[in-house]
């Protein structure tokens, strides 16, 4: 069961005096969407830019909301005997009840937080403290001013330790998650040029992701990669402890002598304080080796042995989106890691992908990078140049300034008919779909915006799967 809070705990803390239809039923949890409550949920009316909970008031009663918190009542029925609460700014309202919360609960909180990977080493780290302890973690990417929140309010009394996402859009949001979640410890992944749309260089994102370790207490510990240039710098920032990890540079919990396993995942080394220690991952690509390497960190600082850390990797397994390997009866396999892109994961996956062996055709699928600001098309146009150096079989651009990688390639040699756009994930899929063979390999890389997935989808409505 959820932590509860009564409706005086909730009054109190909203601090408001306009309560109406006043009941003694404490809320069973908190939703914003009616489509998703479930019967004794407290409804939370939040307008944004493009929707207005207020609207689906009447929705929620029917469904069996105990309580309403909205900023204006004319939507409410007349006719209605449900409490509800007014007051000015519901998502304030709903941050205000998450803080609550995660006071009332008073637990370890470990904030992960980077430009990349964030979900990864979110998912890794509470994977890792499972095998000794109940973790929640947030759900998906659930980083944001609604999406943090709504974790916290599904915070139980059986939780020791919580694992949440704090992910950002503009200067100021992470201090503010972070003053609401008052996370007890901090992993930094990297700082790379994601969000350059909404801010002026990679120097003003790392700012922003320093807001972070400005707000951990000093009796915490921040978790820092050192291989990255502006991570590091943080800890300048900070005076609690500081534990460092790396691949690259001396760090606490360096790893080196990796060997790939191709589909297999990786073997390494991780080497802290004068011993080694050598771990297997079955998670595709380098970049996963950096995301397991905090968690890593992290949980034998929690005094879990390596021991204990390596039979754990050991049951990681990739998901939909991010490094699964599908194979069809036909022959052919997919890379399915279109959950989500950038620069610097796209040429660490287009490398990785071009040294797996065992495959006649190597067939690169890539959706729009977003948010990449007005450095955008030089970006593309970068990555273009990589994958015509790799020599692909096929490179394939879906939508937008993905129309960059193909011309880049083209300009570095290959034939217009050997890179191809697409405007859509939908027209590539069915492209796909008349083009793969046996012993073809696929990596479909993409953001979620593009919609890559639907490349896959499509594969797989026409070709049956093996595994």
């Amino acid at each position: 069961m959820v932590i509860q809070l009564t409706p005086n705990e909730i009054l109190q803390t909203l601090g408001s005096d306009q309560c109406h239809n006043k009941s003694e039923v404490i809320p069973l949890g908190y939703s914003i969407d009616s489509r998703s409550l479930r019967k004794g949920d407290c409804f939370i009316a939040i307008k944004g830019r493009n929707f207005d909970g207020h609207h689906f008031i009447e929705e929620a009663i029917q469904k069996g909301a105990c309580l309403l918190i909205v900023s204006r009542d004319s939507l409410i029925p007349a006719s209605s005997k449900i409490p509800y609460i007014v007051v000015q700014d519901t998502l304030l309202a709903l941050q205000q009840l998450a803080r609550r919360v995660r006071d009332k609960w008073g637990r370890t909180i470990i904030g992960v937080t980077g430009s990349t990977g964030k979900t990864t080493t979110k998912e890794i780290t509470g994977h890792l403290l499972s095998s000794q302890f109940n973790v929640f973690q947030s759900l998906g990417n659930f980083n944001n001013d609604y999406g943090l929140p709504l974790s916290l309010l599904k915070l139980e009394n059986t939780h020791e330790i919580a694992v949440l996402e704090l992910g950002m859009s503009a200067p100021g949001e992470i201090a503010r998650l972070s003053r609401i979640a008052k996370p007890d410890l901090g992993i930094f992944t990297n700082v790379g040029p994601v969000h350059l749309e909404f801010f002026p260089s990679i120097q003003a994102i790392a700012k922003a992701k320093r807001e972070l370790i400005e707000e951990l207490p000093s009796n915490g510990a921040a978790f820092l990669n050192n291989d990255d240039v502006h991570v590091r710098r943080f800890s300048r920032f900070y005076d609690g402890e500081i534990v460092t990890f790396g691949i690259k540079r001396i760090a606490s919990y360096r790893i080196n002598d990796v060997k790939f396993k191709e589909l297999q995942g990786s073997d390494f080394i991780v080497n802290h304080r004068g011993k080694k220690y050598r771990l297997s991952l079955p998670l595709l690509g380098y970049h996963n080796i950096s995301n397991c390497l905090p968690g890593i960190a992290l949980a034998h600082r929690w005094k879990l042995g390596f021991d204990t850390i390596a039979t754990q990797l050991q049951t990681l397994k990739p998901k939909f989106g991010r490094g699964l390997t599908l194979h069809f009866c036909s022959g052919f396999s997919v890379i399915d890691d279109s959950y989500n892109s950038n620069p610097t994961a796209l040429k660490m996956m287009m490398k990785l992908f071009k040294k797996i062996s065992g495959y006649s055709r190597k067939i690169l699928v890539v959706g729009e990078m977003l948010e990449m600001g007005e450095n955008g098309s030089r970006f593309h146009r970068i990555c273009g140049k990589t994958a015509a150096q790799l020599k692909f079989d096929f490179i394939i651009g879906v939508q937008g300034m993905a129309d960059q990688i193909v011309t880049s390639a083209r300009n570095h040699g290959y034939p217009s008919n050997r890179a191809i756009f697409f405007e859509d994930a939908y027209k590539a899929g069915e492209w796909m779909a008349s083009l793969v063979k046996s012993r073809d390999l696929v990596l479909v890389k993409g953001s979620r915006g593009v919609g890559t997935e639907r490349v896959i989808q499509i594969l797989m409505e026409k070709f049956p799967l093996s595994n």
